[in-house]
């Protein structure tokens, strides 16, 4: 009987804790609501059909929960964690300039930011607008960072990864949750945006006409420039492209400033030079050129090096975009600023045009749009240990699928990639069912 009753005290206990009303209840649903919006970023980890398949489906109960939000400041609390997992991370760049303490202050701008307009939405009066102001915090760009795209809630999934698939989700979203419809017209609505924005067909991309290698390297950020590492590693990427020729392999791609110097006039320009008769040289180093310093793209062909200077910089990171002055003197007196290049580097390979880009460049929509294949080159190591590179990719994965475009990517750090297109959801369900029969039935 004495247990009984213990059960039903802390049953009791649990309840109370957990009402609707409780500010317990609140921070759950809050933070329960941001996860569902952030999924495809976590559930990349864990890439299988079943995840590819509910990813858009969490991320519209997500929305569907986010307008039975009515609180004013649950908007706020939403938007505060949203901003955090989806961008938790840029903070860990300050570690390699000894600013370790501005993690906190960083992340917590960053949930502050999201949160602000995210309540900012909230001010409309009607659902129909709080959404469309929601949709519409894509094309807030602060300082040009653009890595808010819900175009990454459509990467995953049956619906089609461009701005019709993104507007169809929303859409779906609220018309499950509008109330004044009947139900007959609710469900042929749904349906019928489903449809609209399912994929049906795979696109075609052009794809390298090289046999081509990737390499990918993995020296931490923090050991990368140090004077006594640059030769070790070095000749470390000097073995790699020898063992691609070994391989009869037509193109190497090395990383982002896998070559951590300017490269010009030096022994290793020579060597790659040299070497460059035998096979096609990418590879990223710095360039200095009338006291100007570039983040550039080095490519070896038959003797001759060209070189194309990265355009789109990273704030506080390659540029300090505002009082420099006193971000210089007080935060960042080591600093070296990079100089903008040309706004899109495009090149000509065995007849191809390739688009150059590098690191943060690979992310803007606007070099995708005259564009067919992309070579990218990375230094992800800045964010090692965190959902930077994963968040990369899908943004890749949308602009891949919007405009058709084949993306060959070699990073510092974690995994190169190649990107296509995606394949229809409903034709990978397809070869699973096949396997299974196959299986079942194998004699």
């Amino acid at each position: 009987m004495k247990l009984k009753l213990n059960f039903l005290s802390y049953f009791s206990f649990f309840l109370k804790k957990f009402n609707p009303n409780s500010n317990i209840f609140k921070i759950i649903k809050v933070f329960f609501i941001s996860i569902l919006l952030s999924n495809p970023i976590y559930l990349s980890f864990f890439e299988n059909l079943f995840f590819e398949t509910i990813s858009p489906f969490l991320a519209i109960w997500g929305l569907i929960l986010l307008l039975k939000s009515k609180n004013a400041k649950e908007y706020f609390w939403i938007g505060f964690f949203v901003g955090i997992f989806w961008f938790w991370w840029i903070g860990l760049s300050s570690i390699y300039f000894d600013l370790s303490y501005l993690i906190p202050i960083i992340i917590l701008g960053i949930g502050l930011f999201y949160g602000i307009l995210f309540r900012i939405c909230h001010l409309f009066k009607y659902d129909f607008l709080r959404l469309c102001a929601i949709f519409c915090l894509s094309f807030i760009h602060p300082l040009g960072f653009d890595w808010f795209n819900w175009g990454i809630l459509s990467v995953y999934g049956f619906f089609r990864a461009d701005t019709l698939g993104i507007i169809c989700i929303f859409l779906i979203a609220y018309f499950i949750y509008e109330k004044y419809i009947s139900r007959y017209y609710k469900i042929a609505i749904i349906l019928t945006l489903f449809f609209i924005g399912l994929q049906y067909e795979e696109k075609k991309p052009s794809n390298l006409n090289f046999d081509y290698k990737l390499i990918n390297t993995d020296i931490s950020q923090d050991q990368k420039f140090l004077q006594e590492n640059v030769e070790k590693n070095s000749n470390n990427q000097i073995k790699e492209i020898i063992k691609a020729i070994d391989e009869k392999k037509e193109l190497v791609i090395l990383p982002e400033t896998a070559f951590a110097f300017n490269l010009k006039n030096t022994p290793y320009e020579e060597m790659l030079k040299n070497l460059s008769y035998k096979i096609t040289i990418i590879t990223g180093a710095f360039n200095i050129e009338k006291n100007k310093i570039y983040n550039s793209t080095y490519i070896f062909k038959a003797g001759n090096v060209y070189i194309f200077n990265k355009h789109f910089l990273v704030p506080f990171g390659e540029e300090i975009p505002f009082l420099k002055d006193i971000i210089n003197k007080y935060l960042l007196p080591n600093i070296e600023e990079f100089s903008k290049g040309p706004l899109q580097n495009q090149y000509k390979l065995n007849g191809q045009i390739i688009t150059n880009a590098i690191c943060y460049e690979v992310t803007k929509e606007q070099i995708y749009k005259n564009s067919s294949i992309i070579i990218a080159i990375s230094n992800n190591a800045w964010f090692n240990y965190s959902t930077e590179y994963k968040l990369q990719q899908l943004l890749m994965r949308y602009y891949s699928n919007k405009y058709n475009v084949s993306i060959y990517h070699a990073v510092n750090g974690k995994e190169n990639a190649v990107i296509k297109p995606k394949k229809p959801l409903s034709q990978k369900w397809y070869i699973f069912y096949k396997k299974i029969i196959a299986k079942i039935y194998k004699p």
